[in-house]
């Protein structure tokens, strides 16, 4: 964003019907200037029909031969009750084959079916609807039904002991577009229920332990702004060791741009914590154990990437001239390297970006055109990731009129 627009954005955020209005109208009148569709020094190979979900899990097997997918069987619409997704992985030369092993009816554009590789083995985990509630499947690479748990997951543990679960139907109703579309959970509509809330489900057993409720989190730290506002999670991520995990605590009133904390839940001590932002945070990535890389807002520096340290107030302001708008960020051990994107600008142009975090350093991988018409719900969010080796990024993208699964080799300086 340039000066003009970061002043008008923080004039109108907080009313979130009138900044889409004003953005919705600013990129239709420089729609007409002309763009390319696709920028980049990098070969892409387009997958067209295809998209994998959100950018805090890695698509690719363990042996990096074989890369999730979804393919939607429905126009770019928002999802309704019945619309199946197939879901499979390519594999070969490229990834230019594809599989496909099952479908799914509990999906949405933005975080697919939450499809997943389950820990070392070559076992599939992802969501689904069995007729009377939302569960998690996991199958085997050949489609094969190994077993089904009583709860659908929004996270899994590296090791593959356990996932984190939380209601679906809830948070459709707080971000609709990110949930699904049923209606089975009996607290839905009550804004801070105790029944409802965040549970570690262990895998194997097929049970659950039940953390802590909607209600226990309003009640951590209650500010002004809480009251009489609808709560919900989302978000999950284990740390790469396992022993926590984080999490957003989200509300909104009528009418009032959605608020957020990122919290941070030591399953061992059974701890949690808050971090240092402003009421909001929209996403994040474990650098290691402690420190997480977020894009947030803190009261000190404003709208922007900081590295944070858990139980800690402390932090790092990454520089508002390197990043200056929202993304979504995964970081990669083997190569010690961010990968991001940025929203649609004016010129409806999104970018996807690699950080150094020792250099401080961006490299522009790639600047993609997004059509008009994905937006809001069904906007095609670049959602980057790395592969296992940090030599591979793959991305969703719609530059070629059609959300398509995306990848580039990287070449690392």
């Amino acid at each position: 964003m340039n000066e003009l627009e970061k002043t008008i954005y923080n004039l109108v955020k907080k009313n979130p019907e009138v900044k889409n209005f004003i953005r919705d109208i600013y990129q239709r009148i420089l729609s007409f200037v002309p763009k390319k569709n696709k920028e980049s020094n990098y070969d892409i190979i387009e997958r067209e029909g295809y998209f994998y979900g959100f950018h805090d899990k890695i698509p690719w097997s363990k042996a990096n031969n074989k890369l999730l997918a979804h393919k939607p069987l429905i126009e770019n619409r928002i999802v309704k009750k019945g619309d199946l997704v197939e879901i499979g992985y390519f594999y070969g030369d490229n990834y230019t084959e594809f599989k496909n092993l099952e479908t799914s009816k509990s999906w949405n554009w933005q975080q697919g079916s939450m499809l997943q590789w389950l820990d070392k083995s070559e076992n599939i985990i992802y969501n689904d609807w069995n007729g009377k509630k939302n569960i998690a499947r996991i199958i085997d690479t050949n489609g094969n039904q190994i077993k089904e748990l009583e709860s659908p997951i929004g996270a899994t543990s590296s090791d593959g002991k356990y996932a984190l679960g939380y209601s679906f139907e809830r948070l459709n109703v707080g971000m609709f577009g990110y949930g699904y579309p049923f209606e089975n959970d009996s607290f839905r509509d009550e804004n801070i229920p105790r029944e409802s809330g965040l549970k570690l489900i262990d895998i194997k057993n097929n049970d659950y332990e039940f953390l802590f409720s909607v209600k226990d989190i309003f009640d951590l730290e209650t500010s002004e702004n809480m009251e009489n506002a609808y709560h919900f999670f989302t978000h999950c991520l284990f740390s790469p060791n396992d022993n926590k995990f984080l999490f957003l605590h989200r509300w909104y009133r009528s009418g009032e741009r959605l608020k957020t904390r990122l919290i941070s839940y030591n399953i061992n001590k059974k701890k949690l914590f808050i971090f240092p932002t402003n009421d909001m945070v929209s996403h994040f990535t474990w650098i290691d154990n402690n420190r997480v890389f977020a894009y947030a807002n803190t009261k000190k520096n404003g709208d922007g990437y900081y590295i944070f340290q858990d139980k800690s107030n402390e932090y790092e302001y990454i520089n508002n001239d390197i990043y200056s708008s929202d993304g979504h960020p995964q970081y990669c051990k083997k190569n010690d390297l961010i990968v991001t994107d940025t929203y649609p600008d004016r010129f409806r142009i999104q970018e996807l970006s690699v950080f150094d975090l020792n250099k401080n350093r961006k490299e522009i991988i790639a600047k993609l055109k997004s059509p008009l018409n994905y937006k809001e719900q069904i906007r095609c969010d670049l959602h980057p990731r790395w592969d296992r080796k940090g030599t591979q990024i793959c991305f969703d993208s719609a530059h070629l009129g059609k959300r398509s699964l995306c990848t580039i080799k990287y070449k690392q300086d």
